[in-house]
């Protein structure tokens, strides 16, 4: 009987491979993210009876965190850089701009009032006296600026040009015409300037204008208009645009002898060669304030009466705006 051949067992699939197989280190991580050696320690706390791990809740952890977010923003302040010299600087000056205007505003009251006693008294004092030494006090009064004057004239409105409005940065026109001091009236920019103020004023006085002001504030023969960086100065009292210059005279000669000086023609070369803005209007009665600035420092009387001025020293430059001896209305 012959034996039957052994047979072969039947060879088991392959294994299939993983699909991880390639990234062990990654698997590891992901299977055991805790090293053997804190979960040896964790056991041994469950064994104890313990949690396994520490809650992230305890009090000086609490305490800890809060200490380190109060110093973070402690030094986040302190570290914070503070405004520039230059802008400190700015808001002093403002501030002290501001308190200096109040304080002349508050000044400028008390005269008012102290003036209007010394009306008083001298209305007093007159009253037994001859009317004609009234009425020439009264003319004085005018012409100097000593008290307001209302009557027929015209109104002067001068604005910048639409172009410089719109840009608050521009610079006056030219390097001489900034000042008004010694040049022309420059090419460049469409903003009124002090100099130009100064050459229409006295185009009013030139045509028979009796009384003038620029946004209130009385012209006289001590007057000064003056540019300080990009504002207009009148007696130091900054303006602001518009600029309505109000005279006092006869409405329609007065209109006339304007637009046909050269303060006219200025006025009209501001118009098209820059494009400022100005109108004029005629009207039966105008008024202007009386002046705020009106101290005498150098002039006293003569021996016979007759004012004389001292030699104590030099007067302060003023703009040739010396108003005509004619008389308006009180």
């Amino acid at each position: 009987m012959s034996t039957p051949p052994p047979t072969t067992p039947p060879t088991p699939p392959p294994t299939p491979r993983r699909a991880d197989a390639s990234m062990t280190l990654l698997t590891e991580i992901l299977e055991r993210p805790l090293d053997p050696g804190y979960a040896a320690a964790a056991d041994r706390r469950e064994a104890a009876g313990l949690p396994r791990a520490t809650t992230t809740r305890t009090p000086l952890l609490v305490v800890s965190a809060a200490l380190v977010g109060f110093l973070l923003v402690t030094s986040a302040f302190v570290l914070r850089p503070s405004g520039t010299t230059a802008s400190r600087d700015k808001a002093q000056l403002i501030a002290q701009i501001q308190s200096r205007q109040a304080h002349g505003d508050a000044q400028t009251l008390a005269v008012g009032t102290l003036r209007a006693q010394i009306k008083g008294y001298q209305d007093a004092a007159l009253g037994t006296q001859q009317s004609s030494l009234t009425d020439e006090l009264a003319r004085l009064g005018l012409l100097t600026g000593d008290v307001a004057a209302a009557g027929p004239g015209l109104t002067l409105t001068i604005d910048d040009a639409p172009s410089v409005k719109a840009n608050a940065g521009t610079d006056p026109r030219g390097a001489g015409g900034a000042g008004g001091a010694g040049g022309t009236s420059g090419t460049e920019s469409g903003r009124v300037t002090s100099l130009d103020l100064q050459i229409l004023c006295n185009g009013l006085w030139q045509a028979g204008a009796e009384a003038i002001s620029i946004n209130g504030q009385r012209l006289t023969a001590r007057s000064a208009i003056r540019f300080a960086g990009q504002a207009i100065l009148v007696d130091y009292r900054p303006l602001t645009t518009p600029y309505v210059v109000t005279a006092i005279g006869d409405r329609q000669d007065l209109a006339a002898r304007f637009a046909e000086g050269v303060a006219g023609s200025y006025l009209t070369a501001l118009r098209s060669n820059y494009g400022i803005s100005e109108s004029v209007a005629t009207s039966a009665r105008v008024e202007v304030p009386r002046s705020a600035v009106l101290d005498v420092t150098s002039a006293h009387p003569g021996a016979d009466g007759i004012p004389s001025t001292a030699t104590a020293g030099p007067t302060p430059p003023t703009t040739p705006t010396t108003p005509p001896t004619s008389e308006a209305t009180p």
